[in-house]
């Protein structure tokens, strides 16, 4: 894979950081991708792009599980008829990469972790055949973090290959006895700005579909539609208000917008998700104090006069 390098030094050792071009895509379709040499499994990838298939032969050889840690925003991680969010910090494992889909929203940088499944304990396979999430506090994933984090920095020394082994051991030895967040039938445990980015995004970008139901939301980021309305009740406003406040605010920016002052008043309405050009109207007035026709009169003024 054709790419650039550049070697950082750190604390007198070296890093090499890996620089994708267009026509040789990073994993996860990232911008630049950090990990030790020789590699140990361990690696950084910097600015995932959104909706991106797991690309295996990037990441792990067949027989590998695959821990993702997201530093912030949110990860949708969907395998087979599963799916869970990890949030900022949290972790997931999967023992079958090549069947999972991922969605990073809003990630500048995933940490990954590649293992052998024959080092992965029982507990851990079970956590990972559920989908279930380490939550950030988890002592074990924080102590994996900051050690991993170290390892990349150069601040402790890897030289030789026993150390390398040990190294890696630990940390195969440290996600073995992480606890997960979720247990079988109870709740995912209570991440607003995690799970709402995440949430408010996938709205934003379905926000033309008129049949957008609070259910199809609440089973694409695999929690209960109760939950679902207990983080809008958490912002003071329900689900359904959220979206119509949305797709009011996208009329607003088309009726204002010149490059949209030949698209009907109808067809803005209709391409932001309303099915009822009165209802459109109606809730539109109220929101702005104006009719469409009259804020798209005025806005033209505005232009003409400063022409």
């Amino acid at each position: 894979m054709p790419q650039s390098e550049i070697d950082l030094h750190l604390g007198a050792r070296a890093e090499r950081r890996f620089v994708f071009d267009g026509a040789s895509p990073a994993p996860f379709g990232a911008s630049a991708m950090l990990r030790l040499e020789p590699d140990i499994g361990l690696m950084s990838l910097f600015a995932p792009s959104a909706t991106v298939s797991l690309p295996v032969r990037d990441l792990g050889a067949e027989g590998e599980a695959l821990l993702l840690r997201p530093a912030d925003g949110a990860l949708i991680v969907t395998c087979g008829a599963r799916r869970a969010v990890v949030g900022g910090r949290e972790a997931i494992l999967l023992m079958a990469p090549a069947q999972a889909t991922l969605l990073p929203m809003q990630i500048s940088r995933l940490d990954c972790l590649t293992i052998p499944t024959d080092a992965v304990s029982e507990r851990a396979r079970v956590s990972a055949q559920e989908l279930r999430v380490f939550g950030a506090g988890d002592d074990a994933l924080q102590m994996l973090g900051n050690y991993g984090a170290a390892l990349l920095r150069g601040m402790i020394p890897i030289r030789t290959s026993e150390l390398r082994e040990l190294a890696r051991h630990f940390m195969f030895d440290l996600v073995n006895i992480m606890s997960p967040e979720s247990l079988p039938g109870r709740e995912p445990r209570h991440r607003p700005d995690e799970r709402m980015n995440a949430i408010k995004s996938d709205i934003e970008a379905r926000l033309e579909d008129r049949r957008l139901t609070a259910r199809e939301i609440a089973e694409r980021h695999g929690i209960s539609l109760r939950y679902l309305q207990k983080l809008f009740e958490d912002e003071r406003t329900t689900f359904s208000e959220f979206v119509l406040q949305r797709r009011l605010d996208r009329a607003l920016r088309l009726l204002q917008s010149a490059g949209s002052w030949e698209t009907s008043i109808t067809e803005i309405a209709f391409g932001v998700g309303f099915g009822d050009l009165s209802y459109f109207n109606r809730t539109f007035r109220r929101r702005f104090g104006a009719a469409p026709r009259d804020i798209r009169a005025n806005q033209r003024a505005i232009v003409a006069v400063q022409a």
